[in-house]
């Protein structure tokens, strides 16, 4: 039930992922950036709320404050709760980091950067970037007073945590570079329309490149979506471990894992070469070729740490037993 759950949750964050890229093709100047959301949202609504007059000037501010303060306000419930601990001091900093964000959101032409447009998304990141760097020390600093029950739920987490990243890489990062790639395969064909361009552009042509760009979309996306199994795969071989490791729903939990991460790595594999030859047996009919040589080095050597994993719980049941047969 509770991997449903997840499972769902997931769901709708591949269909949130999916929306937001569409709305960014649509509203390119309030959806610029994923790593500017929500902070660019909240920015326009707060501007437009301030532009409405005197009362929604004072509800902007008000709004404004409340939500500088929401980082110092956590830090605040966890320390009344007793689960504070000293990583959390960097929630005031925080704080002060979000409000100087929220000011630019709201007044972009403010901020001024050398590379044009890309004011909004910098400060997504850095916000981004001090935000997951505090999850990192606080994980650090709770984990190592921790017991085994305790690092069980944090590991849990992070798995989970990880196959949120997968969904977005799938269908926020693939399938954005899909639709700008449509677009800018539709404004090729579009200037060859209008005479702008010399090559001529075929319907068939147009038509393949645009099957070849789905494709590649799925692809992109296949390995990320793999690694959302491994991820559900790795959860159930933790709680089976947790319950006793010993166990042979364990030990199957763990083989299941070991198997499916090679199985997984050689399908990837395979459909990437077999993409690349498809582009290159094609590549007279296409417009946009996208040719990437990768060597899944760190895949590689999850798959042998995984086995060699699965080896160690597997002779770890076999010593266990024949102790327990020796008493």
């Amino acid at each position: 039930m509770r991997d449903k759950k997840a499972g769902f949750l997931l769901l709708m964050e591949a269909a949130a992922c999916m929306l937001f890229c569409l709305l960014q093709v649509r509203f390119s100047n309030i959806f610029s950036r994923a790593a500017a959301f929500p902070f660019e949202q909240i920015g326009w609504i707060l501007r437009l709320l301030s532009l409405s007059g005197a009362a929604g000037n004072v509800a902007a501010v008000a709004l404004y404050i409340l939500l500088g303060l929401a980082p110092l306000l956590v830090g605040g419930v966890l320390y009344a709760k007793g689960k504070g601990n000293r990583a959390d001091l960097l929630l005031a900093g925080l704080s002060i980091l979000l409000f100087f964000v929220l000011y630019y959101m709201i007044n972009p032409g403010r901020l001024r950067m050398a590379v044009p447009e890309s004011g909004k998304w910098v400060c997504g990141a850095v916000f981004y970037s001090a935000f997951f760097g505090y999850l990192v020390l606080r994980t650090l600093v709770v984990s190592v007073s921790s017991d085994r029950k305790r690092l069980y739920k944090g590991l849990l987490r992070l798995l989970w945590l990880l196959a949120a990243l997968f969904v977005y890489a799938a269908f926020g990062g693939c399938f954005g570079a899909l639709l700008s790639s449509m677009q800018t395969l539709q404004g090729a064909g579009e200037a060859v329309e209008y005479g702008v361009t010399m090559p001529q552009i075929s319907s068939l042509s147009m038509s393949l490149s645009r099957l070849f760009l789905i494709l590649q979309f799925l692809a992109d996306a296949l390995p990320y979506i793999l690694d959302i199994r491994i991820i559900f795969l790795a959860v159930h071989m933790v709680r089976e471990s947790e319950a006793d490791r010993y166990s042979d729903r364990a030990v199957l939990a763990v083989a299941r894992l070991a198997d499916f991460c090679v199985r997984a790595l050689a399908v990837s594999t395979v459909v990437s070469v077999a993409f690349h030859i498809l582009q290159f047996a094609f590549g007279r009919r296409l417009y946009q070729v996208n040719i990437q040589i990768v060597i899944p080095v760190a895949s590689v050597l999850f798959v042998f740490v995984v086995l060699l994993l699965a080896r160690y719980v597997q002779e770890d049941q076999k010593l266990k037993q024949e102790h327990d047969l020796i008493i």
